[in-house]
């Protein structure tokens, strides 16, 4: 109750959250949340009960924030800083109202080397934006993808390697044609969007935290928060 705090109906989850580091996402009557080992469930948002239980077969730890558009839900999942791990996409759609913990099947999936993490998607009706884990152990080595996704059918519509190490572990963020995201290589990234989903003309402005050593980048893992011309991001400290 947001009045009294008291609780007013609860229910096991089909797994533990382990790593699930995010919100729950609600959507029309619906509340999906992330679990361990690859897992999303959804709950009747009133009653809590059970809808579908969806299982990613390559796993993974759910850490990227679970994103919903027009009977669509959007999320990646991570297994390793040098393993495969899968974004998919699923319909929300309760196909058997009789069974509580039915199998949800993905409407496809996409599968990058590094995975996803912390990494939430933009979502328009022509394509989805992710950024992508740098597929290389640390933060000093490796590059990361920002991502344009068809969000029917997971075909890759454009991609842009980025020019410096470093996993991008932020949300996409759009504002006025152009994409928004962080890396932990210390970077601050922005890139054009068409309105059918290409990308170009990438920008980058090095973040800075006081010590200017590349084994100690100024990471960022903040989504940016874009208004009145301006970006408001999080960078780390030297410790």
């Amino acid at each position: 109750d947001p009045d009294t705090g008291a609780t007013l109906a609860s229910a096991p989850m089909a797994a533990s959250s382990s790593f699930s580091i995010n919100s729950p996402t609600y959507y029309d009557g619906m509340v999906f949340v992330g679990l361990a080992g690859g897992r999303v469930q959804a709950f009747n948002a009133v009653t809590l009960e059970s809808l579908w239980v969806y299982q990613n077969e390559n796993g993974g730890q759910p850490n990227c924030p679970i994103t919903v558009c027009d009977g669509y839900l959007y999320t990646g999942f991570w297994t390793g800083e040098e393993t495969a791990a899968d974004f998919v996409c699923l319909t929300v759609t309760d196909e058997d109202p009789s069974q509580t913990h039915e199998a949800k099947t993905a409407a496809w999936r996409y599968t990058h080397t590094g995975g996803f993490y912390w990494a939430g998607a933009y979502v328009a009706d022509n394509y989805v934006l992710i950024p992508t884990d740098d597929g290389d152990s640390g933060y000093t080595s490796g590059y990361a993808s920002i991502l344009s996704l068809n969000p029917r059918t997971g075909e890759l519509i454009s991609s842009i390697r980025l020019p410096h190490p470093g996993d991008a572990r932020s949300s996409v963020t759009y504002d006025n044609g152009r994409a928004y995201f962080t890396t932990k290589g210390g970077y601050f990234y922005s890139a054009a969007v068409s309105e059918n989903g290409e990308l170009s003309d990438l920008r980058h402005i090095k973040l800075y935290n006081y010590a200017n050593d590349a084994k100690n980048p100024a990471m960022s893992t903040c989504t940016p928060v874009i208004y009145n011309g301006r970006a408001y991001i999080g960078v780390s400290g030297v410790g």
